[in-house]
């Protein structure tokens, strides 16, 4: 995200009546008012002219702990099930802590540049030491959203954003 402060005026959203004002500081929603009840905006404003904020993208399924790995060590040449989970098992003797966490971040980064706000992923446990769920925990942790805001009149979980 390039500017993590933005008030977006004039603009509608789905399921309510009139004309918003968006406030995002430090990445985050932190106000969601009718516009003409709206504080004054600070720093840079976008004038969205009565265009219509959208909710963002839903990643629903995805293996964060297994994301930019294809072809390490091998390539799945038959392109099946079976040889893909082969690969997986040679490809999991290499993983470290550090590793899972690095490609999973680089790929939230990727996500999030591209519209996804949220995303639901699944992580391998048959590892005895469960290297990839505990850096994918930390991994949680680190980009987890901070809650709505007290002034917020809308769901958080609908328009907050990670940063």
């Amino acid at each position: 995200m390039q500017n993590n402060n933005i008030t977006i005026r004039q603009t509608r959203l789905q399921g309510h009546e009139g004309l918003w004002q968006i406030t995002i500081e430090n990445g985050r929603f932190s106000r969601i008012e009718p516009q003409e009840a709206a504080s004054l905006p600070q720093g840079e404003v976008l004038d969205a002219e009565g265009g219509l904020a959208i909710p963002p993208f839903v990643e629903p399924h995805i293996h964060l702990d297994t994301t930019q790995t294809a072809g390490e060590p091998s390539w799945n040449q038959s392109g099946t099930l079976f040889e893909g989970i082969e690969r997986w098992a040679e490809r999991k003797a290499m993983l470290t802590h550090e590793d899972v966490k690095a490609r999973a971040m680089q790929t939230l980064k990727w996500q999030m540049a591209n519209g996804i706000q949220y995303v639901r992923t699944h992580v391998d446990v048959s590892d005895p030491t469960l290297t990839a769920l505990k850096a994918m925990l930390e991994v949680k942790q680190e980009v987890a959203p901070v809650g709505r805001p007290a002034n917020c009149r809308l769901s958080a979980r609908r328009y907050s954003v990670l940063s």
